[in-house]
């Protein structure tokens, strides 16, 4: 009995300790295969505006689920020091959402993508990988890679003018699914970093190829043209820098033949680009070979602005109304000084937007995180610390001149995935047993539920709100298909207050003018726009107030000094039966 009983315990072990990998590893290859290459027509923005975002929180939030209950499976918790250092770091970066000149509502989304990312790195440390395993993570990466390149390749020669996808074939600069260039180009820099790392890590069999080692020296020819013709300075550098670091690690560790053969494929890429630039009659634009950039503006504007408020910050969620007025005040008290950007919610420097918005603190967990992570590098084996600066060298650039991690969630994901990837050379696990793991449970089926429920209300509404704003004549009825205003905010109140503004310009209603005055003066207070204030102006002027018309306008010069507010009409943007939008609108209120 006493050895039956034994052998029952060992096997009921062996049956609880059996990870669920597989499942969490078809969930991230879902994410890099399919999800974040998908499409639907939108108006460009960041974050979930962007289709393909939407579309990769789903299996993203089944991959953390899948690392929620794996702890709850065994009932241990797997970390290492850099875990609680990073979550140290993600309280510092929450806390100013505390603060009382704070908008919580406004940084919500930024904060939920921080604590996200930290619970897929929680995730990906509940699974003993083997190293096929971790590698494969990174394999699933390139293959990513690969589908934008090759989506790249056909957006630049295969495209026409009017295209379904609406690329624009003038100014011609492939950018994948992502929509912004650079975005594409540190997508594709890290790509090609990559694969000279994988390349090291795969070595050839009695002198025999394999069809990887192939995929990994054909990349340089794949990605190098692309990322000429994205004409992204941040890409170009961003590659350049990351091969240079990568390549002592490939000339150490690969076969000779295989870095021989990479350098070689490398100079074909570039040979390629020159030859295919040449046929086709292309060059980059003048200001891409150039160091002029509105980023000479708006940086050392933010870095001032942080100076002026070093403790609290601006708020979480001011940015762009506090960047607005600081920039109108030193503009027009030295008229020497530049102009603020308008619509500019971000500095294109992710250690300068925190700072601004929260102070210092939330700048000391980065700096804190940055450092946690660097001294992982130093502790790798010696001839790999440069190359792992290289794989993370093209993200961490572009993230210190835009916000790619709001463009893309899967660069943030990706970056995640290094971290993890670092931090598993070097780590010591430690583990703690969980007495209670209801709360874990519950989690782990509400949050791929709730997240992947938001998600596809948000695609639909979304393709309505599209379809209400290209409809000529203008379809009421789409705009109130919309069944997700609150991940529409901005852009829903917009076409829900100025389809009622041309309704009451185009039927003498009063009422419907004055809807619109009431929104755009709260609005106002956070989201200034040239064309919210453009109409503001108009409505006052067709309410037959001059009077608060030019205060308006005045208001208007001073914040936007580069825009013309002198035009007092509604531009005819939308062609509709106004009888028919008016018994609309009355049958079924909308929801600004």
């Amino acid at each position: 009995m006493t050895l039956l009983h034994v052998q029952g315990t060992r096997l009921a072990q062996a049956t609880i300790s059996k990870p669920v990998i597989k499942p969490f590893m078809t969930t991230l290859s879902v994410l890099f295969l399919f999800a974040m290459h998908y499409f639907q027509h939108n108006p460009g923005g960041s974050g979930l505006a962007l289709s393909f975002n939407v579309a990769s929180w789903i299996p993203l939030s089944f991959a953390i689920a899948f690392g929620l209950f794996e702890i709850c499976r065994q009932k241990i918790w797997r970390y290492s020091r850099l875990t609680l250092l990073l979550f140290a770091c993600c309280v510092l970066l929450t806390l100013p959402v505390l603060y009382p000149n704070a908008e919580g509502s406004a940084a919500a989304g930024r904060l939920l993508g921080l604590w996200a990312g930290f619970l897929f790195f929680v995730a990906l440390q509940q699974f003993s990988f083997s190293l096929q395993q971790r590698q494969h993570l990174l394999w699933l990466i390139l293959t990513a890679v690969w589908l934008q390149a090759l989506l790249g390749w056909y957006q630049f020669f295969g495209l026409e003018a009017d295209n379904p996808i609406g690329y624009d074939t003038v100014a011609n600069r492939p950018y994948g699914i992502f929509q912004q260039p650079n975005v594409m180009a540190s997508f594709l820099a890290t790509g090609l970093v990559l694969s000279a790392y994988l390349l090291a890590r795969l070595p050839m069999y009695r002198g025999q190829w394999s069809l990887r080692q192939a995929g990994l020296l054909l990349t340089p020819v794949v990605t190098i043209p692309i990322l000429v013709f994205v004409s992204s300075r941040t890409g170009w550098l961003g590659a350049f820098i990351g091969t240079v670091l990568i390549l002592p690690y490939l000339c150490r560790f690969a076969a000779k033949a295989q870095s021989r053969m990479w350098l070689l494929m490398v100079a074909l890429g570039l040979s390629l680009s020159w030859y295919l630039s040449t046929t086709a009659h292309w060059a980059p634009a003048e200001d891409r070979v150039s160091l002029q950039s509105a980023r000479s503006i708006h940086l050392p504007q933010a870095w001032e602005m942080y100076q002026k408020a070093p403790l609290l910050g601006y708020g979480y969620g001011n940015f762009e109304s506090a960047y607005l007025t600081e920039t109108a005040r030193w503009h027009h008290t030295d008229p020497t000084q530049p102009h603020g950007l308008a619509a500019l919610d971000h500095p294109h420097n992710e250690l300068l937007f925190w700072a601004v918005e929260g102070g210092t603190l939330p700048l000391f967990g980065l700096l804190l995180a940055a450092a946690a992570v660097f001294l992982k590098v130093r502790k790798a084996p010696p001839g790999t610390r440069l190359a792992l600066v290289g794989l993370f060298f093209p993200l961490t650039l572009h993230t210190q001149l835009e916000y790619p991690f709001y463009h893309s969630l899967v660069h943030w994901v990706i970056f995640i995935i290094l971290i993890y990837w670092v931090d598993n050379l070097t780590a010591k696990y430690y583990k703690r047993k969980l007495q209670y793991v209801l709360a874990l449970r519950l989690s782990t089926l509400l949050l791929p539920l709730l997240i992947s429920t938001y998600m596809i209300t948000t695609l639909y509404s979304g393709y309505w709100l599209t379809q209400f704003e290209t409809s000529r004549p203008l379809e009421i009825s789409y705009l109130q298909r919309v069944n997700n205003p609150w991940a529409w905010e901005n852009r829903f109140e917009w076409d829900v207050a100025v389809t009622q503004l041309h309704l009451g310009a185009a039927t003498n209603n009063p009422v419907q003018i004055q809807h619109y005055i009431d929104w755009a003066n709260t609005k106002a207070r956070k989201w200034l726009r040239p064309a919210l204030y453009q109409n503001l102006i108009a409505a006052y002027q067709l309410l037959d107030n001059p009077v608060q018309a030019e205060h308006i306008r005045q208001e208007a010069a001073y914040l936007f000094p580069a825009h013309d507010f002198s035009q007092t009409t509604l531009e005819p943007i939308f062609e509709a039966n106004w009888q028919s939008v008016s018994q609309s609108l009355t049958a079924t209120p909308a929801r600004p």
